[in-house]
């Protein structure tokens, strides 16, 4: 057994044993990943060893499927009935914070060890000055290749430019024969705007400039264009879950994604996919993202917030930081938290670890456009399939996501 899922097993055994039949206190906490096979584990070791540290609290996790979450957990909060400890996808932390609905964290925060330890990505949790969350998770994109399929295209080696992606994917690509040399999102889905903004900001041009939109900027488009050219070389009307298993059909060359997709290349027994491979990035930059964060909420019963900040120090925690990275291949945010023997046993940890080290951000840190993000994420998904199928000028399919984001969230 997977020494992880062991300390799992015996946290829970420990929490089962301790609590009493009737807990005093539940805690509330819905979550996406409550059903997820990589993320549930980890978060059940949390639980079992907060449960077992305060046998009268139990920890009532209820799953909300992800593309319902943000709506419900909106609902919640507006309603006046938050729940306790508020997991959110980091890209929508704004929204929250801009309505008053999360508790401010710096007192709290100044007695422990996450503002020197943590990924700088954490700055994002900051709201009107204000810490208003702990970043669980920031990462970096990295380039996932078949190594089969580079070895038939007579491919000596990992392309190190985007030129070279490029024209590594036109070799390996033969669409008679359902082989693609790239993959990436190629239908409606909230993926295709983190994508044509990693594409954009990986080669060092800035979407968001100065406070002001940048879309028309020359090496935007410059950016823009390769994108263009590398999702040529792509299939067709696919989401995140038909590319991944695509990937895994031996069907793709090259795709870009969170190295949290490794688990389902690799499957339980760590096999399932005997050519994946992963690497850092082709380009000049890496981009990455704030994934999910926790939170308190504003009015939660001070008793009742006092407990889910001590569960959100459990998942801090050292030991757990190490398991989350190890069981789930996504970096956690406390620096540092892999061991050197960590790293030795499972090699591709460090590219894990590397690739966030440093990546920029693909979520916009502009106050006004966070806290309308849906309505941006919208406008450039759209402009994304714009470019994805149809031959219009790059510099006109910019120039109008430009003039449609200006009035939907206008900036000064």
């Amino acid at each position: 057994m997977h020494k992880f899922l062991q300390i799992a097993a015996l946290t829970a055994g420990l929490a089962l044993s301790a609590a009493p039949a009737l807990a005093q206190t539940t805690l509330t906490f819905p979550s996406w990943q409550t059903e997820d096979k990589v993320f549930q584990p980890w978060w059940q070791a949390v639980i079992a060893e907060f449960e077992a540290k305060h046998p009268d609290v139990k920890i009532e996790m209820s799953n909300i499927p992800f593309n319902q979450y943000v709506d419900q957990l909106t609902v919640q909060f507006a309603g006046g009935n938050p729940p306790d400890i508020v997991h959110l996808p980091a890209r929508n932390f704004g929204q929250f914070a801009e309505n008053g609905w999360l508790a401010p964290l710096d007192d709290m925060l100044a007695q422990t060890d996450i503002p020197k330890t943590w990924n700088p990505m954490q700055q994002g949790m900051v709201w009107n000055g204000q810490t208003e969350g702990v970043l669980l998770m920031g990462y970096g994109y990295v380039l996932f290749y078949n190594q089969a399929l580079l070895d038939k295209a007579g491919i000596t080696a990992v392309p190190k430019t985007v030129d070279e992606l490029i024209a590594d994917a036109q070799k390996i690509t033969n669409k008679d024969a359902g082989i693609f040399g790239f993959g990436g999102v190629t239908t409606e889905h909230p993926n295709v705007s983190a994508e044509l903004s990693n594409w954009i900001l990986s080669q060092g041009a800035d979407p968001l400039k100065d406070g002001k939109y940048n879309f028309t900027d020359p090496a935007v488009i410059a950016a823009v264009d390769k994108y263009r050219e590398a999702y040529k070389q792509a299939a067709p009307g696919l989401n995140s879950t038909q590319l991944n298993q695509i990937f895994i059909d031996g069907k793709v060359g090259f795709m870009i994604a969170g190295p949290f997709a490794w688990p389902a290349f690799k499957g339980a027994d760590g096999k399932q996919m005997a050519d994946a491979r992963m690497a850092l990035l082709p380009f000049p930059k890496t981009a990455g993202g704030m994934s999910n964060s926790l939170h308190l909420s504003a009015t939660t019963d001070p008793e009742k917030q006092k407990l889910a900040w001590e569960f959100i120090r459990t998942a801090a925690e050292p030991k757990f930081q190490e398991m989350y990275t190890e069981m789930t291949y996504s970096p956690a945010s406390r620096q540092g938290a892999l061991t050197p023997e960590t790293i030795a046993s499972n090699p591709v940890l460090k590219t894990v670890n590397d690739a966030a080290v440093g990546a920029i951000d693909v979520f916009p840190t502009i106050p006004a456009v966070r806290a309308a993000y849906n309505d941006y994420s919208t406008a450039l998904t759209q402009a994304g399939i714009r470019l994805q199928t149809t031959s219009d000028p790059t510099a006109t399919v910019m120039g109008d996501l430009q003039n449609e984001l200006q009035q939907r969230i206008p900036l000064n």
